[in-house]
């Protein structure tokens, strides 16, 4: 038995009990100095436990991955690998995926990021203690990809989640991939997929999603652009972790229906707005007006003709 996981688990499923150390010694039929020495390895692996005479032990909330606490929140079986630091998630899990075949999802998700990047390969900043760095590749067993609607789709799916541990926050999308909380990005996602080498065709689709938490100490020259969700973390990483997971799988099974679409209007920083749009090399200006049926931001030019994109990035929005 693996005494010091088997602690942690029920350290974890007790978050707002007191465990004496009596009580995790007879449970599993150890001393209390091994209950002690685990105790002291789950705080050097970065978990917080409180400790209190004649009490015991209370794991607090924090951002030590686990992820075994992870795998027992999830709605369906996925492979989990947490890692304190990684150069980026995304790139680990394309290369996993270079000499691995999966046969279900898979999650990469870290504590800190190196070289975490996001579209046009965009530096994230992403720091240990504040923020959560996630990817999930999903076989997809020659099923059809809309690139369009899943992206979009998925921006709602973390809006869902973000939402259920901030209610007290307003977010909002910004075409195509980024939240918003006012003017400021506290999230990115990014949607990319792997492909067989003789027929090109999609072989697992990878979602990167990069969320600012609590980050309080941003490089100078992002501090008027990012900002953090809160100051306090509402629940332990591992939860929003395995949130995450189940609220994105869930989305891909029916994502092609467009139901969220409506929602992604109401929520679109874009909607009404004049805007700076670069497409390839070209800058294009003109104001937002809708959000197509599959996913495609509609823009109206001077000349009052709409102009449908499906690919570009958004560079300037006048508020």
């Amino acid at each position: 038995m693996d005494f010091k996981q088997e602690i942690l688990n029920l350290l974890f499923t007790s978050q707002n009990d007191w465990i004496s150390g009596d009580e995790l010694a007879q449970k599993f039929n150890i001393s209390r100095t091994m209950v002690w020495k685990y105790i002291k390895a789950l705080e050097n692996d970065g978990f917080q436990i409180k400790s209190k005479r004649s009490a015991g032990y209370q794991l607090e909330i924090g951002y030590a991955l686990n992820n075994a606490l992870i795998e027992r929140q999830l709605d369906q079986s996925v492979d989990v690998q947490t890692f304190k630091t990684i150069n980026s998630t995304n790139t680990y899990l394309k290369e996993y995926l270079g000499v691995h075949s999966l046969t279900q999802p898979l999650a990469v998700i870290a504590e800190k990021q190196t070289k975490g990047y996001g579209r046009f390969k965009r530096d994230f900043y992403s720091p240990d203690h504040g923020g959560i760095y996630l990817s999930l590749a999903v076989p997809l067993n020659n099923q059809p990809l809309n690139p369009s609607l899943v992206t979009t789709s998925i921006a709602i799916g973390v809006i869902h989640v973000l939402q259920k541990f901030f209610p007290e926050q307003n977010f909002s999308v910004k075409w195509v991939n980024d939240l918003y909380i006012g003017h400021k990005k506290i999230a990115g996602i990014l949607t990319e997929a792997t492909a067989d080498l003789e027929s090109l065709a999609p072989t697992e689709l990878v979602i990167g999603v990069g969320i600012n938490l609590t980050t309080q100490d941003f490089p100078k020259e992002l501090k008027s652009k990012v900002q953090a969700i809160s100051d306090r973390l509402p629940a332990d990483l591992n939860t929003i972790a395995a949130e995450l997971i189940n609220n994105l799988l869930s989305i891909l099974t029916d994502y092609e229906d467009g139901h969220y679409l409506q929602e992604y209007r109401q929520r679109l920083n874009l909607m009404g707005k004049q805007i700076d749009m670069q497409v390839g090399s070209k800058l294009t200006h003109g104001e937002v007006v809708d959000l197509s049926n599959d996913g495609g931001l509609v823009v109206k030019d001077k000349q009052n003709h709409l102009q449908t994109y499906y690919s570009g990035e958004v560079q300037k929005i006048y508020f």
